[in-house]
Order: structure tokens, then sequence, then C-alpha cells
């Protein structure tokens, strides 16, 4: 006969699983964690370091939860760790179990969720800053931190980073990417300097401002209209937009960027676009997570507020 719980004080719901089920030997917590780890970062090394264990503990803890299951969870390759379909499915479950224990904890102490975003330091400034309020109150209970960064390769090695906004093409192997606004550019420079462009081809003898090495932006817009006599070559380089705009709105020669990144020096009359037209550039900006990180609550509610505000923005000087 299966045993059955004797706790007879009124109040406790029956559970799913006999009391035999529920207590038979299971592999350790630790083991599920050296799990998850391992599987995030994609490698043993670097889950014996963020864990503060050794390589050989975290080794042991997998080959403890394959022997117990009968299966292999990795693929070990020479450029690391790949989850099998048996690891993918019970990585769910430890994703599911090792996150309903942090809540409780939380809960019991009264601590408070953080949710680590980097993100390109002009979209920080320009877009998300103005909208903190809104997004600190969507984010109830939860303490954003935010960190910047020049570089748009959404990079996960450091495990206290939740997700990351990223500029690019939304393509990043291995990786959920939430499509928040296509990336359109513009040129941007002072009126003073705006009232000397009669035609595109005035750009000929200005200093144009690039937000990067590659020349690529001004180069778009360029080809976009047409303006084979335009060298996108030449002029400034910064390794930010936000320099770029700043130099612009100094004076010190047209700038080439979205103008949803200018919008308060567009607004002040700081700079203005001299021109019409606009040219899509196949980039956007996108809220990048590992997909084992998909269904936190934390991520899902910083994706929904993340998608709304760019759903009601109706600043954007297109």
């Amino acid at each position: 006969m299966t045993e059955q719980t004797r706790n007879s004080q009124g109040g406790y719901a029956a559970p799913a699983y006999p009391l035999a089920d529920l207590t038979r030997p299971l592999p350790p917590i630790a083991a599920f964690q050296a799990l998850v780890t391992a599987a995030q970062l994609g490698s043993v090394s670097k889950a014996a370091e963020h864990l503060c264990r050794t390589q050989g503990a975290v080794s042991r803890q997998i080959q403890q939860l394959e022997t117990h299951y009968r299966c292999a969870l990795f693929v070990r390759h020479a450029s690391g760790l790949t989850l099998t379909t048996e690891g993918h499915a019970l990585l769910t479950v430890a994703l599911d179990v090792l996150t309903r224990l942090a809540q409780h904890a939380d809960l019991h102490t009264g601590s408070v969720q953080v949710l680590t975003l980097r993100l390109p330091s002009t979209f920080a400034i320009r877009w998300l800053l103005p909208r903190l309020p809104d997004i600190s109150r969507a984010l109830s209970g939860i303490e954003l931190r935010i960190s910047t960064s020049a570089d748009d390769t959404p990079e996960f090695a450091t495990p206290d980073i939740d997700a990351i906004i990223v500029r690019g093409t939304g393509q990043w192997v291995g990786l959920d990417a939430v499509p928040l606004f296509a990336e359109t550019l513009t040129p941007m420079c002072t009126a003073e300097l705006a009232s000397s462009l009669k035609s595109i081809t005035d750009l000929a003898r200005m200093t144009l401002l690039h937000p990067g090495p590659r020349h690529d932006e001004w180069r778009c817009w360029l080809d976009r209209v047409g303006a084979t006599q335009v060298d996108a070559a030449g002029g400034l380089v910064f390794d930010t937009l936000e320099l770029t705009l700043t130099a612009a709105a100094h004076g010190h020669g047209v700038a080439i960027g979205d103008p949803r990144m200018a919008i308060e020096r567009l607004e002040t009359g700081a700079l203005v676009r001299p021109f019409d037209q606009v040219a899509p550039n196949g980039m956007g900006y996108f809220l990048v997570y590992p997909p084992q990180r998909a269904p936190q609550p934390k991520i899902r509610a910083l994706a929904d507020v993340l998608v709304k505000m760019v759903r009601e923005d109706r600043s954007i000087p297109l």
C-alpha cells in the first residue's frame, strides 16, 4: 500500500504525489544549480567560478545527475558545452524549481529582486532615462540596476547581467531577442549649419560626424538618397552616438543617427534636421537574454513594459 501523509491538521492541501514519491532519494540542490549554471555559461570552468566551487566538484555534480537520470545532459566539445535533448528537458524543470525556491526565500526574508540591465550609453541617456519612472512603476518590487557599454555584442559570460539591450540585426545564436524598434537614419546639425545646406550635395563641403569607425551610417543614408558625389569616408569619428550628437550640437559638423536618440535636442532646437529623407539601415534595438531566463517573472515584466512603451511612443520625429 502506498504510504500517505499522516498529518491530520487542517489547512494542509493534499500533495500532488504520495509522500513516498516525494521523499524518495533525489540528487541534491547543488547538482541542479551546477546544471543551470553550466548550461547558461556553456562551460564547467565558468560555472565553477560563478558557484565558487572547483571544476572537479561541478563536473561530479553534473555526472551525479547523469547517473541518476541515466542519460547524458551535455555534449562536451572544444568550445564548451551543449545541452542534449534530455538536458534541455531537465533544465526546464530545474529552472522552475530553483526559481520557485528563490522567490519563496525572497518573500520570507523580505529581500528585493534585482534585475541588472546593460545597454548602450546613448540609448540609456536619450531613450530609457526619460521613461525610467514609468519603467520603475511597472517593475514594482524589482530593483533595476543599469550599466552601460559601447559594445554591441550580447555577452553573458558575466553572470550578474540579466538582460542586455543591443543594437544589431536581432540574429544572435542561442539567445532570445525581443524587437523594440528599427533604427532609421537622418542627418542632424545646428540651425546655423542647416541654413547653408541648400541641397544634399552641399554635404560634400561639410564635416561629417560618424558614430563609429566604419562610416556605415553615413554611407547607408547617402546611398539611399543617391548622393554619390558626397564622400562618406571623411569627417570625424566618435565611439558613441551621444558624443556624435553632442559634437553636432556644438557646431562641429553634421551628425547622422536615429532621431529617437536626439528627440530632446530636436524639440529644443539645439539640433535640426536639414533634410526630410530617412533611411532604414537594417539595424534595430533588441532586448536580449538567454532563453533559460525567459520564464523569469522579472524578465517577462521588463520585456512587457519596454514593448508597451515603444508602441505608445508618439514623440518619434520620423
